[in-house]
């Protein structure tokens, strides 16, 4: 695993060990942004898809954790220090959809 100045530099390979956590992020990610084109509640498209894409992250973090130590037991034990640098990141993009002003005239 490469290590940035931060510790945020990581490859494809160095998320194996938490490839099915990882997924299930991107798969609500990708459901949310759907959603939120579908739900339009911004009067620009990017802002709904990025919306529903960063308010899906969280939730998508917490579904993707039972399916993690189902399909790899143990595993989010041994990558501790990455889950919860993925999980962070997760809340952080959730948290934002209510700080950033989405929809504001530019």
């Amino acid at each position: 695993m490469k290590e940035s100045p931060f510790g945020f530099e990581y490859s494809w390979n160095d998320l194996g060990p938490v490839r099915p956590l990882f997924v299930a992020v991107l798969i609500a990610q990708v459901l949310g942004a759907a959603l939120g084109l579908w739900i339009a509640r911004f009067p620009f498209w990017f802002d709904n898809l990025w919306a529903g894409g960063a308010l899906a992250s969280f939730p998508g973090f917490l579904l993707g954790l039972p399916i993690q130590m189902h399909l790899r037991p143990g595993s989010l034990t041994e990558n501790r220090v990455m889950v919860r640098r993925m999980g962070l990141i997760a809340l952080l993009l959730s948290a934002a959809v209510f700080v950033f002003p989405l929809g504001n005239a530019r």
